[in-house]
Parts: structure tokens; sequence; C-alpha cells
């Protein structure tokens, strides 16, 4: 799940398991830019507002998004996301559906974080100057502890938070896909 200060809480089986699938993040994703309808976001989506009505009430249910009744056009539903975003905090549940739906949820987004770098490095040369030397990829080892690794995770997503807060979109802005991982090293083969 993504950063945000009001989410650090561990989610419950329930959202685990509501967010353990895939149109139902990418909802979640397209409502990040504001409210939706469940026609919106099938258009925006490619898929049926039947699919997305089904994923909407399943996330409403869960207690991820609300009904936004501050909409002008009440004729359709209107939804919101009830925070701006999550960080993959671990359950520690031993029960196999919650760990299923932790495993789910991290492939969800190492695949998207994937497809984010392999469509920059195919088009890296169509992008201006600035894009391409602002650009970043990086990796490190570090030997860390547990606690270690929690306290650069926390100055991280908060930093990520701070430039998120400054400005949403504008002259120059356009949407950047910030990925941190800091997992252990695990030696073998998968």
């Amino acid at each position: 799940m993504e950063g945000d200060a009001a989410s650090t809480n561990r989610a419950s089986g329930e959202q685990l398991r509501a967010l353990a699938h895939p149109i139902r993040l990418r909802i979640l994703e397209a409502l990040a830019e504001g409210p939706g309808t469940a026609s919106t976001l099938a258009r925006e989506l490619g898929e049926s507002s039947g699919a997305t009505s089904y994923h909407l009430r399943a996330l409403h249910r869960a207690g991820l998004v609300d009904e936004d009744e501050t909409q002008p056009n009440r004729r359709e539903r209107w939804w919101r996301r009830r925070q701006q975003g999550w960080l993959m905090i671990p359950t520690g549940s031993i029960e196999p559906d919650e760990r299923a739906a932790e495993a789910q949820l991290r492939a969800f987004f190492i695949e998207r974080d994937a497809d984010a770098v392999a469509r920059f490095v195919a088009h890296e040369h169509e992008l201006e100057q600035p894009w391409r030397r602002a650009a970043f990829i990086g990796s490190w080892n570090v030997d860390l502890t547990p606690a270690e690794v929690e306290a650069l995770a926390e100055k991280v997503v908060e930093e990520i938070r701070a430039a998120g807060r400054r400005a949403r979109k504008g002259v120059g802005r356009t949407r950047v896909v910030v990925s941190f991982k800091a997992v252990p090293w695990i030696d073998g083969a998968p």
C-alpha cells in the first residue's frame, strides 16, 4: 500500500482482501485524482460500469471509499477515497487468506513499478532534456536492522508526502512514479 500519514495503522483482514484485486487497486489509484462515478471510472479503466460499480461497493464495505455527496451531479453515485494513500505494512497475520492478500498486493505494486520503469526506458529518448536529466533510478545494498529500515522508510515517505503537498498540478509538473523498496536480501534461487 502507498503512504499517507493517517494510514500507518495496519489494514484489517477485510481491507487486505478488498485491496487484493487489481481492478480495485486501479480504482483507488484513479480516485486519487479526485471523485468519480462507476461510469467515469469504467471509461478511464477500460472496464464495464457494472464491474466498477461492483468493485466500488466492495471497497465501500471495506471502508476504503465513501460516497461523495458534495458533487453537484447527483444522478449518479460519486465516490472518493477515504484517504489518499497507504503504506504496505504487513499485518503479521497467520491467516492464509490475509497472507495471500498481502503477497498479491506486493506483486501488484512490483509489477506496476516494473512497467513504469520499462516504459521510461523505452521512451526516455522522447522526453525533454530536463526530464531525462532529472529521472532517477538508484539501488544500494546496505546492512540494516529492521528498526533502521522502518526509520529509513518513514523518512523517505515523509519527503515524498512533503513534495506532493507543495503542488498537485501546474506548469512543468507531470505525474512521477516514486518507488522505494527496502527488503532483506535473500540468497539463492527464487
